[in-house]
Parts: structure tokens; C-alpha cells; sequence
């Protein structure tokens, strides 16, 4: 047989086709139907990310195409005999079409949703078969340049990512007072108190927090202002809540009408730099504003694997597990930094945030993933992922509910002490340096995470308690007395104005929260206890009507929330479906609803919330997301009736 024989007619196979022609036509064929169903994924992909405001992945993408593309070869191979059995070219094709939607049923985040794990596959084989004759000709160049070019089209960002890093870092700063303290912000990402050992959980999760509270002080009661990274960090990033600085589910992205707290810093002298494996830490959400530096350690999307079809597959078949979602590469950029940063250099402000605690549970180290219990890889992958569909409206039954929920928290638990050990390690950058002492440190969670309680997993959605109360500490041996606790709730939106206390930094008129400090006096602070939680469209219209992630009424996907808590009462104000009464000290677990029991106690909570929204300007919850932003109400009624009822000093 000539070489042109060989490469030629990639479509049609007879009976007396030698081995290595069958060989190679399956070889090509798979290759090209990988392609095909690559291309449609990253095309999926694509839309989410521009209807999502998402920051491309850009080699994570990259190396999703170039497997499934290497997929589709291998399997090519195996199924070549196929093209001995039929002359027909759609046989073969429609043969890998039927495997391709088995493999993405057994890795599918929510089988129920048939369409989710069926039209990548479909549409590739439309796309196959639609390009026949294209294919029949130029095989070989298409099967080397689709994906050379999708891989250069997708790096392109990566080199003007590099060229944008260095004219950031060319940034003339005001000098810095005289012996300015570092300060350094670790955000623990989707770590809850109540799974902490600094909050008094029986497994020893947290050491690094415990250790950093006894020589600083730890907010027993602190509350975040929302219920996932984007709105909880802007409120953080700003010093103001969801509704006023306007970033949010409903519109998600931060825009510059508030400054942020690394623009304030900059304009004091400081250097900003950003370190985060969490693409929501991001320019896409304005979250990013005011730092001069951003390592952008999400690019890499370990912490994005649990979305991808192909990265769900190669952790299912045992082909590769990626070991953390992103800590240890921050951690060493870093420790990178550190090392590189002249002794006279100004005074930093370094925000970190760890994503370890969050989804997907199983990508931990082993010595950390096995803390805690011995299930072999597969089924706490199996366990994660069904978790995860529940976020996105899978409904579980009993028997499932039963299966994951202990290795579920088990595996959360190991992301908290694997958080925990990187906290410890980026603290120990500044220990060795010399540097601890004079350091503000502020280490918090952003929000918190539901592990089975109402039957609802992970966060978004919930506005109960173990997705709002989160871990919060402080160390300033200057300001701050070793040792300190502080028992009342607070809100975290204070940590901007607490940052500025200790380092002496004037407060921007802006901020909707004072500094936390003066609680260790026994002061009133951090008031008020306010989360607000705005739809999330694209998540809840992936709940069949009647469903929620979870029970209860805490847990509507549609619609907004907005909690306020009063000593141990805790009001819940729903758009939809009206006001919720718990009293928090008799049922810390929030099972009870007792507004018809006490509707003086709503009322009450009702009208005080009423006087922090006309404090604060805050709009009703049933707002216009664009609508004006009025000034707030400060009259001396509002504020008189707000120290009367203890709210303020």
C-alpha cells in the first residue's frame, strides 16, 4: 500500500483494510470526534464565563481540550474493529457518541438534569458528521492545527496578563508613616466556626488560629456579611453591605463608586499585593482594585476541577487527583516574594485567601485528607460530587443523604486543618523575617458552609447560621492585648475600619462599620449584624419549582434574604416569602420558627432593623438593584432610638 493510500479516505474502511490502515482511520476519527466534543465544551464553557463575569482559565482550559482531544484518539483506537463491521460512516461516530454520554452520566453532577450530560455529545456529533467531506480531505492537518490553535487562542490572555503585572508594579506610593506596620489579611475561605477548634469543635482542626488568638484576640460571635465570596469580599474590600455597594449575586461585580481597602492603603504608602487561588478574587469582579501586584494563582484552576466533565472523569478513573485546590502554589509565591523583598522596602498590605475548605472536598493531601477517616479515593469523590449537585438542585434521598454526609464532613473538616497548616505557613514568612511583630494580622472566614444541617450542602443558597458565622482573629501586639476575647456579635464588615485603627490610616468617609477594637473594652461594636443574600438567576433556575437545597424556609434559592440579629433573636426577611422569628440561644440550630408565637419580638426586630436601614441608607429588599443609592438618615431620632436600645455607644 502506498503512503497516499495510507492517508487518504479517513471515512471509508472495507473488510480487507490491512491493521495499520484501521488503526490510524480509528486513530483520526477519535481524534477528530475529541475535538469535536472538546470544542463544545469549551464553547459552554465560554458562555458561562461571559454570562458569569468569570476570569478565563486559561491553562486549566488549555489542558481540558488538549484530554479530551487524547481521549478521543485512545478510544479511537479501541474501537476501530467497528470500521471493518460497517461501511457506514455514522457507526462509528454514533458509537463513541453513545460512550461519550455513558462517561459524562457516571462523572454527571446531577444526573436527573439529562440535557447537562447528553448535549456536549449530541452537538459534537452534528459537528462530525457535518464536516465529513472537510475531514475526508485535510484529517491530518485539521487533527494538528485544531488543537495547536485552540491552545495558542487560549494562552494569548496569559502573555498580556504578564505585560499588565509589570506596569502595575511600576506605581510611584506616598511615603508611609514612620515605622508602619506590615499588614497581612488571610481570608479561610468557606471555613465556619462551628468547625473550628478555636470555637470549640472537638477535632483539633484549627492549632495555627488557636495559637494566633492567644497572642491576639478572637471574636467569639463574628458574622459575615453574605453567604459566598463575591459579596462577602466586597462588603470585606469596602467596609459596607451587599445592598449599598451593589455587588452581588444579581449584579456581580464591584464597580469603583467606593474605595477599596487596598486603594486607601496604596494612597497611605503601602504596597498592595493580592495572593489568591479564587478566581472571584479577581479584575472580572472588581475585586482587585487598588492592588498593585495579583500572583492570579487561580489561572492554574486546580479549584475548578469539580466543573469540568473531563477533570471529573480523570479523578474518576484513578488517571490523576490534583492535591490541593491551589494553597501550596500561593504559599509559595509567597514565600517567593518574601524572599525577594528588599529590608527597606514600605510597608505592605498583603491580602491572602485559601480555598482549600470549599469544593471539591477530596483534593486535599493525604496526610490531611485521611485525617480523619480511611474511605478509599472513589467514594469520597463520588461523595463530593453528589454534595455538589445538591448545591445546583439535585435532590438526594435518605439513602444518599445517610452515604455522604459523615465522609462529607470529615473531608471538610481535613480542609479546615489543611487551611489552617497554610495559614501557619505564610505567618512563619513573616516570622522569619523578623517582620511578626510589626504586623497587623487579620485572619477570617469570608462565609461558612452548610454539611447536611436541613439537609443542605455548601453555601450561596443558605442564610442559617453555619453559613454566616465564621471564624475571626486579630494580632497587634501594639494595639492589642495578648489573650482577648470579645463574646458580643459583630459584623465583619468592621475589619476595614479595624485594619485602618491600628495602623493609624484615616478612615474614608464611606465606610458603613467603625472599628471592632474597642469591643475588647467592652464596648459596643461591629453592629449591625446584617447579612443579605441576592439571587443567584442562573443557580436557582436549576431548581425544579418546589425544590430548594435543603428544607426549611432558609433556604430558597430564589428570590433575597436579608438576616438581622438582636442579642439571641435573629430576624430573617425573605422578598417572597415573608419575615422568620429564631431565638439562636434556645436553638442554635435553627429549627424552630417562632414568629407566631412572639410577633412582638418580630415587630421589635422589625423596627430596629429599620433604624440601621435608615442609618446606613440601606434600600428596602425588594429594591431596584440600580436604583439611587440615597444618603443615609442620620437624624438625631434614629440615632438616639439606636443607643437607647444599646445598638451603639
Amino acid at each position: 500500500m502506498s503512503p497516499r493510500n495510507l492517508f487518504e479516505e479517513p471515512f471509508m474502511s472495507d473488510s480487507s483494510s490491512p491493521p495499520v490502515v484501521l488503526l490510524r482511520q480509528g486513530l483520526l476519527k477519535g481524534l477528530g470526534f475529541g475535538a469535536c466534543v472538546a470544542l463544545v465544551h469549551v464553547a459552554i464553557g465560554i458562555g458561562l464565563i461571559l454570562a458569569l463575569g468569570q476570569p478565563p482559565l486559561t491553562w486549566f482550559v488549555t489542558w481540558a481540550f488538549l484530554m479530551e482531544f487524547v481521549l478521543g484518539g485512545v478510544i479511537g483506537l479501541i474501537f476501530c474493529p467497528l470500521l471493518k463491521v460497517s461501511k457506514r460512516p455514522v457507526v462509528f461516530p454514533a458509537t463513541l457518541t453513545i460512550l461519550w454520554i455513558a462517561m459524562e452520566y457516571w462523572v454527571a453532577v446531577d444526573p436527573t438534569k439529562v440535557l447537562m450530560w447528553m448535549a456536549p455529545s449530541l452537538v459534537a456529533l452534528g459537528l462530525f458528521m457535518g464536516g465529513r467531506r472537510l475531514w475526508n480531505r485535510h484529517a491530518i492537518r485539521i487533527v494538528v492545527a485544531v488543537p495547536v490553535t485552540v491552545a495558542a487562542l487560549l494562552a494569548l490572555p496569559i502573555l498580556n496578563y504578564n505585560a499588565t503585572l509589570q506596569q502595575q508594579l511600576d506605581v510611584d506610593l506616598p511615603d508611609a508613616p514612620e515605622n508602619a506596620p506590615d499588614v497581612l489579611m488571610i481570608v479561610m475561605d468557606t471555613v465556619r466556626a462551628q468547625s473550628t477548634s478555636l470555637h470549640g469543635y472537638e477535632r483539633k482542626t484549627t492549632p495555627v488560629l488557636e495559637e494566633l488568638a492567644s497572642e491576639g484576640v478572637v471574636f467569639l460571635d463574628a458574622n459575615a456579611p453574605s453567604t459566598w465570596s463575591l459579596p462577602a469580599h466586597a462588603s470585606l474590600f469596602t467596609g459596607t453591605f451587599p445592598s449599598w455597594n451593589n455587588a452581588h449575586g444579581e449584579t456581580r461585580y464591584l464597580d469603583d463608586r467606593l474605595p477599596t481597602l487596598a486603594e486607601t492603603m496604596a494612597g497611605s504608602g503601602w504596597e498592595t499585593h493580592c495572593f489568591s487561588a479564587n478566581p472571584h478574587i479577581s479584575d472580572a469582579f472588581g475585586l482587585t482594585r487598588g492592588f498593585m501586584a495579583n500572583d492570579e494563582a487561580w489561572r492554574a484552576g486546580p479549584g475548578a476541577r469539580g466543573f469540568t466533565f473531563i477533570y471529573r472523569w480523570v479523578d474518576a478513573v484513578g488517571l490523576g487527583r490534583a492535591q490541593d485546590k491551589g494553597g501550596a502554589l500561593v504559599v509559595n509565591n509567597i514565600r517567593n516574594w518574601m524572599s525577594r523583598r528588599p529590608t527597606d522596602s514600605p510597608p505592605a498590605f498583603v491580602f491572602v485567601n485559601f480555598l482549600e475548605a470549599h469544593f471539591p472536598f477530596h483534593q486535599l493531601p493525604d496526610e490531611f485528607l485521611y485525617a480523619y477517616q480511611d474511605h478509599p479515593i472513589g467514594e469520597l469523590r463520588n461523595a463530593g460530587q453528589i454534595a455538589f449537585g445538591v448545591q445546583f438542585g439535585r435532590q438526594l434521598t435518605d439513602e444518599e443523604f445517610n452515604q455522604v454526609h459523615q465522609p462529607l464532613v470529615d473531608m471538610y473538616d481535613a480542609g479546615i486543618l489543611y487551611t489552617d497548616y497554610l495559614v501557619g505557613q505564610v505567618i512563619d514568612q513573616w516570622r522569619q523575617a523578623g517582620r511578626l511583630d510589626n504586623t497587623v494580622i487579620i485572619v477570617l472566614g469570608d462565609h461558612g458552609e452548610a454539611m447536611g444541617e436541613h439537609r443542605a450542602f455548601g453555601h450561596v443558597s443558605p442564610v442559617n447560621e453555619v453559613d454566616l458565622r465564621v471564624p475571626l482573629v486579630m494580632r497587634y501586639p501594639h494595639k492589642i492585648p495578648a489573650g482577648s476575647e470579645v463574646e458580643q456579635a459583630v459584623s465583619t464588615v468592621g475589619t476595614f475600619a479595624s485594619i485602618l485603627d491600628m495602623t493609624d490610616v484615616e478612615f474614608p468617609e464611606s465606610l458603613q462599620m467603625d472599628t471592632l477594637l474597642p469591643g475588647i473594652r467592652g464596648e459596643v461594636v461591629g453592629q449591625p449584624v446584617l447579612a443579605e443574600r441576592f439571587e443567584e438567576e442562573m443557580l436557582a433556575a436549576r431548581f425544579a419549582p418546589g425544590t430548594a437545597n435543603g428544607e426549611g424556609p432558609l433556604v430558597n434559592p430564589r428570590g433575597r434574604y436579608r438576616t438581622f440579629r438582636s442579642g439571641p433573636w435573629k430576624l430573617v426577611q425573605h422578598s417572597e416569602d415573608g419575615n422568620f422569628l429564631y431565638n439562636l440561644e434556645d436553638d442554635p440550630g435553627e429549627m424552630n420558627e417562632l414568629g407566631a408565637d412572639h410577633p412582638e419580638q418580630m415587630e421589635t426586630l422589625i423596627r430596629d432593623l429599620s433604624l440601621f436601614q435608615n442609618m446606613l441608607g440601606l434600600p428596602e429588599l425588594d429594591a431596584a438593584v440600580d436604583a439611587p443609592r440615597l444618603p443615609p438618615d442620620l437624624d438625631d431620632g434614629t440615632m438616639q432610638a439606636l443607643k437607647e436600645l444599646g445598638y451603639i455607644e
